[in-house]
């Protein structure tokens, strides 16, 4: 498992951190940005996010009946963790997946949550990308709450460690990775010095 990770690090870090002069959604600055979908969209990329969140949810003993998040950060995620949840079925239950739309949809059934469409009650787990302050995750956690949905846990990539998991206290919170360990690299150390 050690290896597997190690090789997700090695991913993030060369396909989706980027180093710079950067604003976030939250409007907060930063010199680096993360953009997980060169990873998450990558097949070694992307199964292994998918094998990393299965097995937090195994260790963790964290049972839940579907795996959903916002769009677009979610998306590659959740849809990796339900495919790689069958493909390795002899070690993990199926866990399939939903998306949280950020508006309602305009034509049709006019809802929130696409795919996986649990009863009241069903106990799912909520994805993020990236959490800085938490607020596109609880976006996802209360229109999953909205939908009937019992949010079990709460995981995400990369935690920026900028006040989410605080916002997120709430639920049980998990994340594959922090800024300080996605950060922690020599190279990546002098990058972000040389900006001054």
């Amino acid at each position: 498992m050690e290896a597997e990770r190690k090789r997700l690090l090695e991913i993030l870090r060369d396909k989706s951190l980027k180093i710079g002069r950067f604003t976030l959604v939250s409007g907060m600055t930063s010199h680096y940005y993360f953009d997980s979908k060169p990873t998450t969209l990558d097949p070694e990329g992307g199964y292994l996010t998918a094998l990393m969140i299965l097995r937090l949810l195994k260790e963790k003993g964290i049972t839940a009946e579907s795996i959903g998040g916002l769009t677009l950060g979610a998306d590659p995620i959740v849809s990796a963790v339900a495919a790689v949840s069958f493909a390795e079925k002899d070690q993990f239950p199926a866990l399939p997946a939903y998306i949280v739309r950020k508006e309602a949809k305009k034509h049709g059934t006019q809802k929130f949550i696409e795919g996986f469409d649990g009863g009241p009650g069903t106990k799912v787990v909520v994805v993020d990308d990236v959490c800085t302050t938490g607020g596109s995750t609880l976006k996802a956690i209360n229109l999953s709450i909205d939908a009937g949905y019992d949010v079990v846990a709460v995981v995400c990539l990369v935690d920026r460690e900028q006040g989410g998991a605080e916002a997120l206290k709430d639920f049980p919170f998990f994340c594959l990775f922090t800024a300080t360990e996605l950060l922690d690299d020599p190279g990546i150390q002098s990058e972000i010095k040389a900006l001054g």
